[in-house]
C-alpha cells in the first residue's frame, strides 16, 4: 500500500515486537500511519530514505544503540524528528536528559492508551508543521539560488537596512543601478515590498544561522 507523501508517519522503535505490534494496532485504530523497527540501525536506514513528515516513538533501553544515543545521532545528523520516549524503568535522569535534548514527552510503561494517543497527536502536529515550514524555506532558497552575485550583494545590503545611496557607494555603482538590482531581487523572490523581503529572507537566514546542520528526511 502506498503512503500519502503528505501524511505524517509515526516510526516506532522498540526491540520488543509485542510492544510495537500493540502500538501499531492502536495507531491504526485512529488512522495514523506507522512503521515499526526493532533496532536503531534499521530505523535510521529507513528514516534517511523517507519522503514526507515523520515523527518517532523510541524505547529508552535497547540492545546496541540506546534511545538516548539514537536521539543524539539524530541531532548530530541534523535530522529534525519530533520524539517521544518510552521506558519501563522510570529512569528520571534519562527522562530529563531526553527532554533537555528536545524530546516532546517521556512515557513510562505501562501507559494509558489515551495518554499515548494524545501525546502522539502532539508530535504528529509538530512533524506536519516542521515539514511544511521546511518546504517553504526550500522554496525561498530555490528563489535565492536564481539571484546573480551582484543581486545577492544588493540583497545583503537591503537586509542590513542600507539605503540605495549607501549601497551604491559601497558597491561602486550608481543608485539607479542599485534600484534596478533591487527590482530584480524583488521580482525573482516574488515580494511586493522591502518589508516583505526582509521578513521573508531574514527569517530563513536567521534559522540557518541558529541551526546550521539542520536537515530533514525529504
Amino acid at each position: 500500500m502506498s503512503v500519502d507523501p503528505q501524511a505524517v508517519q509515526v516510526f516506532l522503535v522498540d526491540d520488543e515486537r509485542d510492544v510495537t505490534d500493540a502500538l501499531m494496532w492502536l495507531l491504526e485504530s485512529v488512522k495514523i500511519a506507522s512503521r515499526s523497527f526493532d533496532n536503531a540501525e534499521r530505523f535510521l536506514a529507513a528514516l534517511r530514505e523517507v519522503r514526507g513528515p515523520v515523527c518517532a516513538v523510541l524505547d529508552l533501553r535497547m540492545p546496541g544503540i540506546s534511545g538516548l544515543e539514537l536521539q543524539q545521532q539524530l541531532i548530530d545528523e541534523g535530522l529534525d524528528v519530533p520524539l517521544i520516549f518510552l521506558s519501563a524503568h522510570g529512569d528520571v535522569p534519562a527522562a530529563v536528559n531526553a527532554m533537555q535534548q528536545g524530546a516532546v514527552d517521556f512515557l513510562q510503561k505501562p501507559f494509558n492508551p489515551q495518554v499515548f494517543l494524545h501525546t502522539v497527536n502532539r508530535i504528529v502536529r509538530l512533524a506536519r508543521e516542521r515539514y511544511h515550514s521546511r518546504l517553504h524555506d526550500q522554496g525561498i532558497q530555490t528563489q535565492l539560488d536564481r539571484l546573480s552575485s551582484r543581486e545577492l550583494e544588493v540583497l545583503d545590503g537591503l537586509l542590513e537596512g542600507k539605503t540605495s545611496k549607501t549601497l551604491a557607494r559601497d558597491l561602486g555603482i550608481s543608485p539607479k543601478t542599485v534600484d534596478v538590482h533591487r527590482a530584480n531581487v524583488m521580482r525573482k523572490l516574488m515580494v511586493g515590498s522591502s518589508t516583505e523581503l526582509v521578513k521573508r529572507v531574514g527569517a530563513l537566514r536567521a534559522g540557518a544561522r541558529s541551526n546550521p546542520g539542520a536537515s530533514t528526511p525529504s
